[in-house]
């Protein structure tokens, strides 16, 4: 019996079979053959071929060969395979049982039949044989399949289905259709507009004839769809942002109640403690003239606080503000001492805050004060007006008098006119200043020097005239007499003189007449009275006559 091998297999397939071109052959491997089927030619191998188709021996036999007394008979079989006492499936066996999974499965699955067509043999990108592709078409009769389809319905689906893809298109399917599903998709076909020779309505589905009726449908399912997705975004942040602002809200609500708990709370204690301090308050005030004990040194207490604060409100200002909250029976002395140290303060302050000049101007106006206040008629006139160093200027005064004066410094300049001795002709002249002596000038010549030391005295009258004397201490005879003077600036004028002669205390204020010694061996007197106006003249009895308006009735 000759052995099988997979080498002899196309032998008895060669005669029943037809084969490829000849021309071919040459091209296939020692095992290989290649069969002319209807879509073209097919190529096999042999290898492995009597394996797979080769049935296996049952037990029995295995035992019967295994138990034979031929040693190599039994030497061929395995005695380890008898433990298995599975009957052997046979290849017919195998084949029936892969039908049958086969079939249970595409009973179970919807079957959607995809034709692949390769582009090229070589699988090769982006090449493209045409002749191959026309040659897959026509052997897979897919020209027959697209016959068949245009000359039938090319689309059809369950009613259920198609209702559940389209309803969305239709407003009286959307969003759920309560009726038969074969209604639903009645309803929305005539909503869609389809003409009855584009479909027709089965026991279960729905069949549609032309490609561009579903195409159309399924522009509308996408504008659909777009609308849709908007709406449902909208939605969705409608609802998300109404979640956030109830949470916000509830949020709010929270810290609402908190707060408004916390300011009845605060508000409940403030009230507690104001009842409580008016409660105090009202006890210390019916014990507020007796010792001080524990009932009333909260009401004693407050009292002292409140003074102190308002007191701190209401200090003065300045040294001329005289005013002072009242005090409290047990205040009084705490408050005179807290007065003056107030007043001391304001007056250091005051003191380091003035400049030299204007400490000089308070100094000269204090003397005044001392010396005329209450006094001279005219003084009050004199008071908010400045006194200032010179009342000449630089250019004023001759320089030949300057001259004269040497290196002694001139304090004070003021033009005054001066009244003769015997005649009494006023005449205009410069009144000096020197730290020694008061000189009086005419142009260039200097007419009297009065030294200090021989400064007797100053009279001056009490009514608003501008006259004074100025009285010279006479050793002999020969020597000039006492110097009558009249000047604009009499208080400046005076007060400047008093304290650069140090005669502050030697200035007279006379009422009615003043004497001074007119020349040798006698005296003149100036008589003043009161008038409407100011008037100087020479009297028939040989006085002075000043005549000056009252200013200020004393």
């Amino acid at each position: 019996m000759a052995q099988a091998s997979n080498l002899q297999l196309p032998l008895p397939v060669t005669p029943r079979h037809k084969l490829a071109d000849q021309r071919t052959r040459k091209s296939l491997g020692r095992g290989e053959f290649r069969l002319l089927h209807y879509a073209g030619e097919v190529t096999y191998n042999v290898t492995g071929f009597l394996d797979k188709n080769n049935d296996l021996l049952f037990r029995n036999l295995k035992e019967t060969m295994c138990s034979s007394e031929n040693p190599i008979m039994s030497q061929c079989f395995d005695r380890s395979e008898l433990s298995d006492k599975k009957r052997p499936e046979t290849v017919a066996t195998q084949f029936k049982m892969s039908l049958l999974q086969l079939v249970e499965i595409l009973k179970s699955k919807e079957p959607a039949y995809v034709r692949c067509i390769k582009p090229n043999d070589a699988k090769q990108p982006s090449r493209f044989d045409e002749v191959l592709i026309r040659h897959q078409v026509k052997y897979l009769g897919l020209m027959e399949n697209l016959r068949v389809r245009r000359a039938g319905f090319a689309y059809r689906r369950k009613y259920e289905a198609f209702l559940q893809r389209y309803k969305s298109l239709c407003p009286e399917t959307w969003p759920v259709w309560a009726g038969r599903p074969q209604d639903g998709v009645a309803v929305l076909v005539r909503h869609l507009g389809y003409k009855p020779e584009e479909y027709k309505m089965g026991r279960t589905k729905i069949f549609i004839r032309f490609p561009k009726t579903l195409f159309a449908t399924e522009d509308a399912l996408e504008v659909r769809r777009q609308s849709l997705a908007t709406k449902i975004q909208a939605t969705w942040r409608g609802f998300h942002w109404r979640q956030k602002f109830l949470r916000v809200k509830r949020s709010a609500i929270c810290i609402q109640s908190w707060w408004r708990g916390t300011l009845g709370r605060r508000k409940a204690a403030k009230r507690k403690w104001a009842a409580q301090t008016i409660r105090r308050l009202i006890r210390g005030f019916i014990l507020r003239h007796a010792p001080r004990c524990p009932e009333n040194a909260f009401f004693l207490d407050h009292v002292r606080t409140s003074f102190l604060l308002n007191l701190r409100r209401q200090l003065p200002r300045n040294i001329l503000d005289t005013s002072w909250p009242t005090p409290p029976p047990a205040l009084r002395e705490a408050s005179e001492l807290l007065r003056e140290l107030c007043r001391k303060n304001m007056v250091w302050k005051y003191c380091r805050s003035i400049s030299p000049e204007w400490k000089q101007q308070l100094q000269q106006k204090a003397v005044a004060s001392e010396i005329f206040k209450g006094k001279k008629d005219n003084y009050p006139q004199s008071v908010p007006r400045l006194f200032i160093s010179t009342r000449l200027g630089a250019d004023e005064i001759n320089p030949k008098v300057l001259q004269t004066l040497g290196s002694e410094p001139i304090q004070y300049a003021v033009p005054v006119v001066k009244y003769d001795r015997k005649g009494y002709k006023p005449r205009s002249r410069q009144l000096l200043l020197t730290p020694s002596a008061v000189v009086i000038v005419e142009d260039a010549k200097v007419k009297q020097r009065i030294e200090y030391a021989k400064l007797t005295g100053i009279s001056v009258s009490s009514l608003s005239d501008s006259l004074f004397v100025l009285h010279v201490q006479r050793e002999d005879n020969k020597q000039k007499g006492d110097v009558v003077l009249q000047s604009d600036h009499v208080i400046e004028t005076l007060t400047k003189t008093a304290l650069s002669a140090d005669r502050v205390n030697s200035i007279n204020i006379n009422q009615g007449s003043i004497t001074f010694a007119g020349g040798p061996g006698r005296d003149g007197i100036i008589d003043f009275t009161t008038g409407s106006e100011l008037l100087i003249t020479k009297a028939k009895n040989g006085h002075l006559a000043v005549v000056a308006p009252r200013l200020n009735s004393r």
